[in-house]
């Protein structure tokens, strides 16, 4: 059962929105991951956007999404007997993932060296912005600063404008995306030699990996350019207008011909055979994409995408978050589940998106703050510690 690859193994979670995602990762995989919150609840619970508007730490949807299938529980780790019973937990399990600024940790006598005394085979697992050495280690850097560092929001946006930035908080997931692969490393490698590691990942560096354009630079010298949308090499390659939308309309040398025989009332010279190379038609890129964009507006998106990919051509509806959790693609797979109204950020979750003997994790909903205090804490036999913990 994919529900059970990491079953048996606990991951305790002091991440922020740096590195929540990871833990999602895991727990999804099977993995009991304990989020570990202060008494006012993780900053995480505070973001908007919230359940039917109303603020409250278990109505952030964005919390929810996040935390979905973790446990929670309350410690003040700024409290000696709160360190202490987190220093009992970490002596059964598995992994603590954290993304503090580096020496966050270790000013509150939690560092790596404290914890590996407690449990020598403890996987530390660590996203920060730039990683837990160099120069800017201490730098303050949100999603937006890592993205902007990587050399990636360079070539985002259009060429005539400045340099845009990714939507919403990408590079946080792409780096938690390499947490959750660096720790399955780390607990296979404990299982070979005893011991447990650190699993150091850097946002700037997991998205400079995210595309070829370090590697083009090594080799060339040169910068890739920003083009917007536009392919760098096909056209025509781009986002075009629809009736009710857009459409990400692609074709290559391969393509063309199929494109002119759907395209009814195309330009009579693009029947010429000059134009079938791809450098030719980029060449005039801009007057190749107003003609394709004048035939591609007369159409609903569906329609067109069902038109051109009919006949092989490469096209499909840029759809809304709305319309994604309405395709019949998705709706086939079971991609976006409904989970018992019992936790935080509401009903609606996406599955993880692996499918295994063709089965997909069930969704589950994110704690409540503080859920579990009691339950694991007595679990533990450190309840005594506590005197605030479970609600």
């Amino acid at each position: 059962m994919l529900t059970g690859l990491l079953e048996g193994y606990v991951v305790l979670d002091l991440a922020d929105l740096r590195g929540q995602f990871a833990g999602k990762l895991l727990a999804d995989l099977g993995a009991e991951v304990i989020k570990i919150e202060p008494p006012e609840g993780d900053p995480v619970r505070r973001m908007g956007p919230f359940r039917n508007d109303e603020e409250g730490p278990d109505e952030s949807l964005r919390f929810g999404f996040l935390n979905a299938g973790k446990s929670s529980v309350v410690l003040d780790l700024d409290a000696p007997d709160g360190r202490e019973a987190f220093l009992r937990l970490v002596e059964s399990a598995d992994v603590v993932l954290e993304s503090f600024d580096p020496g966050t940790l270790e000013r509150r006598g939690l560092g790596r060296d404290v914890l590996s005394q407690r449990n020598p085979g403890l996987v530390v697992t660590s996203v920060t912005s730039f990683g837990q050495e160099g120069p800017y280690r201490e730098y303050l850097a949100p999603h937006l600063v890592a993205f902007a560092m990587s050399g990636l929001m360079y070539v985002a946006g259009n060429p005539v404008e400045a340099p845009t930035c990714a939507p919403e908080t990408q590079g946080f997931y792409y780096a938690c995306v390499h947490a959750a692969y660096g720790t399955l490393l780390a607990l296979w490698e404990r299982e070979q030699r005893g011991h447990g590691e650190l699993v150091d990942v850097s946002v700037q560096e997991t998205l400079a990996t995210q595309e070829h354009l370090l590697r083009i630079f090594g080799s060339t010298g040169r910068n890739v350019e920003r083009h917007g949308s536009q392919h760098p090499f096909a056209a025509p390659a781009n986002v075009f207008p629809a009736s009710d939308g857009f459409v990400f309309l692609f074709a290559s040398r391969v393509h063309w011909p199929k494109l002119l025989e759907v395209w009814d009332g195309h330009p009579e010279k693009y029947d010429d055979p000059q134009w079938e190379p791809d450098s030719v038609r980029r060449q005039h890129v801009e007057a190749v994409n107003a003609d394709v964009a004048a035939f591609t507006s007369r159409f609903a998106k569906e329609e067109l995408a069902h038109l051109m990919q009919s006949k092989g051509v490469p096209c499909l509806p840029v759809n809304a978050p709305s319309e994604f959790a309405r395709d019949k693609q998705v709706e086939a797979r079971g991609m976006v589940q409904q989970v018992a109204n019992g936790g935080a950020g509401g009903e609606g979750q996406v599955g993880f998106p692996v499918l295994v003997d063709e089965q997909r994790v069930a969704a589950r909903p994110a704690p409540r703050l503080g859920e579990h205090t009691a339950e694991l804490l007595r679990r533990s036999q450190i309840e005594s510690l506590v005197t605030d913990g479970g609600r």
